[in-house]
């Protein structure tokens, strides 16, 4: 090449670039069809427990669990939330009385599939219920509204009689959306806690605690903060290590200017 002319680009093998790449920067070789390693493996094997041991957790342990949820990610780092652990046996026993008649006057309000058809109740629950849909959806899909009337009727406990309940507050304030940030703090509390052989459960119903200004006042729950999740930590009883199955869902993948699906 003569000078000034454009230098040569030397064009090396693909794979021998992936190769130093890993070196260089240290990239863990994961053949194909290798193990589960330790963290893989706690994401699968977590479940939801309810019911747990007596035996309370040591306080440590659940130190340990709130320091690994502080250093969850967030938009922006805006870390939009606050903790509230409550170990208390009377005070988990008067949550778990005041969310219970909380699902006691929603179910004989709202559940109409209860009641006999056709009747006034029936219809009145039914329009309640309709106008209420509109308002929060979530509330009233099928799932939790079953457990709301079972918890009513006493076959179901709110906080499955845990030992410690971690509760998780969000700044209302937050960029973006701060439930996500708080979903992905509270996964890092039940993985950590799957992997110190600990059994967790996800609690929404422990909202209801926002309604009550004297519970509010007791947790120190204050404005723009709200209880948006609880999570139940204890020692479970019986063999939680199987995988829990899980539907394969259909993945669209696009690379090299084509798409399939993958599952």
């Amino acid at each position: 090449m003569t000078e000034g002319s454009a230098r040569a680009v030397s064009v090396e093998d693909p794979e021998e670039v992936a190769r130093k790449a890993g070196q260089d920067s240290k990239i863990t070789n994961v053949p194909e069809g290798a193990e589960w390693n330790a963290v893989e493996r706690a994401m699968l094997e977590r479940r939801s427990i309810r019911k747990f041991k007596k035996a309370q957790v040591p306080g440590y342990l659940i130190r340990r669990l709130l320091e690994v949820a502080r250093f969850a990610p967030s938009q922006g780092n805006c870390q939009p939330w606050k903790f509230v652990v409550v170990r208390d046996t009377d005070m988990i026993r008067g949550m778990e009385n005041f969310c219970v008649e909380q699902c006691r006057k929603l179910s004989s309000a709202l559940d109409y599939a209860t009641m006999p058809a056709g009747s006034p109740r029936y219809w009145v629950a039914r329009l309640k219920a309709k106008l209420l849909n509109r308002l929060r959806p979530n509330m009233l899909h099928p799932v939790p509204v079953t457990a709301v009337t079972a918890i009513a009727e006493g076959r179901f406990a709110v906080f499955h009689r845990a030992p410690t309940l971690i509760l998780i507050l969000a700044d209302k304030r937050g960029i973006g959306d701060p439930a996500v940030d708080v979903g992905i703090c509270g996964t890092n509390i039940v993985l950590a806690a799957q992997s110190l052989g600990l059994g967790t459960c996800w609690i929404g119903l422990s909202t209801f605690l926002n309604e009550s200004r004297d519970w509010c006042d007791r947790l120190g729950v204050e404005a723009p903060y709200e209880i948006v999740e609880t999570i139940a930590v204890g020692y479970p009883v019986g063999d939680t290590t199987h995988l829990v199955p899980r539907e394969t869902h259909e993945t669209a993948w696009f690379e090299n200017g084509q798409k399939r699906v993958v599952y």
